[in-house]
């Protein structure tokens, strides 16, 4: 998997924000919602492979590119958290 600076990525963002989207987002757009989440920290790979797999069918090409519904994007979060128990702090990555 390729590594993206975080600089670049915010230059994403913000070109991405410019454009006249309507309860889409782009990729980038549903990478920043996800880790703004107050409960990111909990996520562990397995959610995001959950994340994946729930998302992958719903994303649709616009004229710029790839698209997704920010409902589908807070579904797929709400029913991960909802299996795990609020507080829930998993074990650090070494």
């Amino acid at each position: 998997m390729m590594d993206i600076p975080n600089s670049d990525l915010m230059s994403l963002l913000t070109l991405s924000q410019s454009l006249p989207l309507d309860g889409e987002f782009t990729p980038v757009m549903a990478w920043s919602y996800i880790r703004s989440h107050d409960r990111y920290n909990e996520l562990t790979v397995a959610d995001f492979e959950k994340l994946i797999e729930a998302l992958t069918d719903k994303s649709r090409c616009y004229g710029f590119g790839a698209v997704l519904e920010e409902f589908e994007i807070r579904d797929a979060l709400t029913s991960i958290f909802a299996t795990k128990p609020e507080g829930y702090t998993p074990l650090p990555f070494f």
